[in-house]
């Protein structure tokens, strides 16, 4: 394992930062607000707490969740010329919600997909967005105001990264749960960091 791997590990290993987004509320589901783990086929398994979480939603159907461990000043420095990028280590990651289950109407079991996935690592500035897709049932209505929901051995992709950025995982699956107030402004801004990493990405040729 090269330099480069240690330090991605030891950021996924790493416990989380507590500093949170101004306007982002926070409140707990299970005992668990906001949590990943990350595991592979040769036995690596990494947690992640996420202390700043939002969601917006476009009908019953249709949600969008954001969960970080990355601070303020972090996440601002994505959008600042000069920022340092070189000491910015964390994760974040996108829950999209296409389809909100119905027992009777829509197929409420493990292997059925109900919502995509954008798991994205960065330490030491550099960059890697995992996708994949998993089976969410909601807690309670998406549009009453707050959500809940777990999702459990979703398989992830490596599909773009930086340069410098190396993979350790091999064939990874992610397990999240999560429990967040509707914040719109919160998660626009949160959309816009996972689309501007997303950016500085390039695509992963296999």
């Amino acid at each position: 394992m090269n330099p480069v791997q240690i330090k991605i590990l030891a950021v996924l290993a790493a416990s989380s930062l507590s500093i949170a987004l101004v306007g982002c509320s926070t409140i707990g589901f299970g005992g668990s607000a906001g949590s990943s783990i990350t595991r592979d086929t040769e036995g690596l398994e990494f947690s992640a707490e996420y202390p700043t979480r939002a969601y917006h939603y476009d009908d019953k159907n249709t949600a969008d969740v954001y969960l970080t461990d990355l601070s303020n000043d972090e996440l601002s420095a994505f959008f600042t010329q000069s920022g340092d990028w070189s000491q910015i280590s964390g994760t974040i990651a996108q829950v999209h919600l296409f389809l909100n289950p119905k027992p009777g109407r829509t197929p409420i079991e493990p292997t059925a997909a109900s919502s995509a996935i954008r798991w994205i690592v960065i330490t030491q500035g550099e960059i890697g967005v995992y996708d994949g897709a998993g089976f969410m049932l909601p807690g309670g209505k998406v549009t009453k105001g707050s959500i809940s929901g777990s999702i459990r051995n979703a398989p992830l992709r490596l599909t773009r990264k930086t340069p410098g950025f190396s993979d350790p995982l091999i064939t990874p699956e992610i397990d999240i749960k999560f429990g967040t107030k509707h914040d719109q402004q919160s998660a626009e801004e949160l959309a816009a960091r996972v689309e501007a990493l997303a950016g500085r990405a390039s695509p992963v040729i296999e």
